[in-house]
């Protein structure tokens, strides 16, 4: 028995110090993003573990396990920056879905447009001929606003934002670490100018590690730049708030995706999603209702919110 107290306080430990990597604000080892993600893997064991020790009365390792859990929850939990104001008449619902390279089902995307009756659709990876079809189905006729081109093929570079109100191009900054389109437009919801940002930096891969980095540092010092107006950013962030990166871009703004957001990514594997990469972030915007939805052919999934104007 003292062998296996022993073994669950290791364990524990160990649990502990990978449930504590979403404090590390580094880029390297290159495998650190992916672990820092794992937050509720880590809880799961961690529960795992305290049954396990209550069972053997292990009481170093309950403890150890319990201050993972809580270690954990400070990165998944979402609660801060939540809109204070009064809801006003301006509805903006916003859908924002990674089309892997274009390949996502256009009619169940349209189907989701129209179930939420969404206002601005953020596409990263998308492509003219998938942009064509959902122009051609009747949800997708809504919008008659965009803020560019896409690629003709299937290509990661193709970021578009759709909508039904009227819209302009607004300029951003190319930025050091950019290579995917982030547009930004101004759009006009019952006369108030809301700021949408269509996101979709590079993910923490390879070389790109240092870029990833930088690129989310980017997002954050540009929406700091842009206060005093209603502001949303949406898309593919490739990052959720186990990495500071992100914690850092986001600062100052909301989650939409609630006190516990939905894994996300990936979509098309064995074994269920793990992370939350895909968000709608906003400022100055009450919340009305968010989730997510399952497109085929993408490895995404579809994440929305809800909006209304703040009238105060």
């Amino acid at each position: 028995m003292r062998v296996v107290r022993l073994l669950l306080a290791v364990v524990a430990v160990a649990l502990l110090v990978l449930a504590a990597t979403p404090w590390v604000d580094r880029v390297e080892p290159s495998w650190l993003p992916a672990v820092q993600a794992l937050g509720k893997v880590w809880i799961a064991a961690a529960v795992v573990g305290i049954v396990a020790s209550l069972v053997t009365r292990a009481w170093f390792a309950c403890g150890t396990n319990l201050v993972a859990i809580a270690v954990a929850l400070v990165t998944i939990v979402n609660v801060s920056n939540r809109p204070d104001c009064d809801a006003g008449d301006g509805r903006l619902a916003v859908m924002a879905l990674n089309a892997h390279y274009g390949d996502a089902d256009v009619a169940q995307l349209a189907a989701a447009v129209q179930r939420h009756d969404i206002d601005v659709l953020v596409v990263p990876e998308a492509t003219e001929p998938m942009i064509a079809k959902l122009a051609a189905t009747e949800p997708g006729r809504r919008f008659t606003h965009r803020s560019g081109q896409t690629p003709e093929s299937r290509d990661t570079e193709g970021t578009v934002i759709l909508s039904r109100y009227p819209a302009t191009r607004v300029d951003v900054p190319a930025g050091e670490a950019e290579i995917f389109q982030q547009p930004a437009m101004s759009v006009d919801v019952g006369g108030t100018p809301v700021l949408v940002r269509g996101v979709h930096p590079k993910p923490p891969v390879d070389d790109w590690l240092q870029d990833w980095r930088t690129g989310l540092m980017e997002l954050g010092q540009w929406q700091r730049a842009n206060r005093g107006r209603p502001l949303v950013m949406a898309g593919d962030f490739n990052a959720s708030s186990a990495h500071a990166p992100f914690r850092d871009a986001k600062r100052g703004m909301y989650d939409t995706a609630g006190w516990w957001p939905t894994s996300t990514w990936p979509l098309d594997r064995a074994y269920p999603p793990f992370a939350d990469i895909d968000h709608v972030l906003v400022r100055g915007l009450s919340v009305k209702g968010s989730g997510t939805e399952d497109i085929d052919g993408t490895d995404h999934r579809a994440v929305w919110a809800d909006l209304r104007i703040c009238s105060r």
